[in-house]
């Protein structure tokens, strides 16, 4: 999660990477942690630093330290990520830092801490670029491998109850409960895939490039493809419609209701499979007695 005007955070993590426990570095990628976290220190640096380096090439970015810190407990995390961050976050960034829950205490696994890094990696990479958070989480999705059927399912069920959300409500995620803020994400993450498979990478990378020299994201995203955000918005919205509306027949709140039809569907095929194996067995027989 990209965090935006939160100054206290800033102070304080000033203050958290002046007395670090342990530390370790690659080039520009600098991990502080608690002993009892050595192996996941060792993984983490060499995975962001691996990110951190496709990004730069893949989309034309600066090379910026990034300074991360993992926290070995939740008071821990909690002190240094501020009142203001969601209780719900598994990792913030800021400037050219970031704040992660170690898997040794949270309930995530170590498959979603390391998408966590990858999420933050992005947010960093970025830093400097002003983006609109829809952009900046879901390019961060996108990247981290966090856009799979779990997040199709959520954005084809807020399309069924019409809870797609604009742009510039988005705005307000850090604002969001745990609920709606999965929604944001998974519709940031639509968005961006959308993006890429219809107008590709190099576009993205030179709305990066153009915001960053303009900056503004209007302007930017307009050199780049040609059109406002907020016609792509709109456009978005209409393919969603097509795109995602039956991924709501992979919700499980609805897997109940849709069995018996299931159950009567294979009946139904089974049925008519059979038939047609008892047809062709009477014509090969037919055809035996005719020779």
């Amino acid at each position: 999660m990209k965090i935006k005007h939160l100054y206290i955070i800033l102070a304080l993590f000033t203050l958290l990477f002046a007395i670090p426990d342990k530390q370790l570095n690659l080039d520009d990628v600098h991990i502080y942690f608690a002993e009892k976290d050595t192996r996941i220190a060792q993984a983490a640096l060499e995975l962001v630093y691996q990110q951190h380096e496709r990004l730069v090439k893949q989309y034309d970015l600066e090379v910026n330290p990034l300074h991360i810190y993992i926290a070995d407990d939740k008071d821990i995390y909690r002190k240094y990520s501020g009142s203001n961050s969601p209780v719900w976050s598994a990792g913030l960034a800021s400037d050219d830092k970031m704040l992660v829950k170690s898997p040794s205490f949270s309930r995530q696994s170590l498959a979603d801490f390391q998408k966590t890094l990858l999420h933050e990696t992005v947010h960093l990479a970025v830093n400097g670029i002003p983006l609109r958070v829809w952009f900046n989480e879901g390019l961060a999705q996108y990247e981290a491998g966090q856009f799979g059927i779990q997040q199709r399912v959520l954005v084809s069920r807020a399309f069924w109850r019409g809870d797609l959300m604009r742009a510039h409500e988005i705005e307000y995620l850090n604002m969001m409960d745990h609920n709606k803020a999965e929604i944001v994400y998974a519709q940031s993450a639509a968005m961006v895939d959308h993006l890429i498979e219809h107008f590709g990478i190099k576009l993205v990378s030179k709305c990066l490039y153009f915001t960053r020299e303009t900056q503004s994201f209007e302007k930017g995203f307009t050199s780049a493809f040609l059109m406002s955000p907020a016609h792509f918005e709109k456009l978005f919205k209409e393919q969603a419609k097509s795109r995602y509306r039956f991924y709501i027949l992979l919700d499980q709140r609805n897997l109940w209701v849709l069995a018996p039809f299931i159950l009567i569907l294979g009946f139904i095929l089974t049925k008519i499979r059979r038939r047609k194996l008892l047809r062709e067995w009477e014509s090969a027989e037919s055809e035996e007695e005719f020779d």
